[in-house]
């Protein structure tokens, strides 16, 4: 607590000063708003230290909240390439062309098609407009039986 009054007092005796020695002006202006500003932040400090340990506990809340923002966010795109596969899938099987499996891999931006059907262009045609549609910058890579 004695810490603290020194620096209201030191901040403040540093302010009459500046005050004193400082022409009239813009310069003033801005000089005594930026002292307002730093007296006022050091005589809230005591408060803020109250209410979740100070300005470090601010940004310390604010990492955990971008963290949780960064997991939902990758849920939500796990859901939406998983929901993206069923529906490759789907139409794919409507085309009467049997699917073995499927993967999506994001680094490479890779669809691999592995296909239980033999080939044929028409095939490779309706496997390459159909995954393009659900995954329109990926390279697809597709095998054949």
């Amino acid at each position: 607590m004695g810490k603290w009054v020194v620096t209201v007092a030191g901040i403040a005796i540093l302010s009459v000063l500046c005050d004193v020695i400082l022409p009239e002006g813009q310069t003033r202006k801005y000089v005594k708003t930026v002292f307002g500003v730093v007296v006022t932040l050091i005589i809230v400090q005591p408060v803020i230290q109250l209410f979740g340990g100070g300005i470090s506990g601010i940004f310390t809340s604010a990492d955990s909240n971008m963290e949780a923002q960064q997991q939902y966010l990758q849920n939500v795109h796990d859901r939406k390439t998983e929901n993206a596969l069923k529906s490759v899938r789907t139409l794919l099987e409507e085309n009467d062309l049997t699917v073995e499996s499927i993967t999506v891999s994001d680094a490479e931006q890779t669809v691999n098609v592995q296909m239980n059907v033999v080939y044929s262009a028409n095939a490779e045609r309706k496997v390459k407009t159909v995954v393009s549609a659900y995954f329109p910058n990926y390279n697809i890579i597709t095998v054949w039986k």
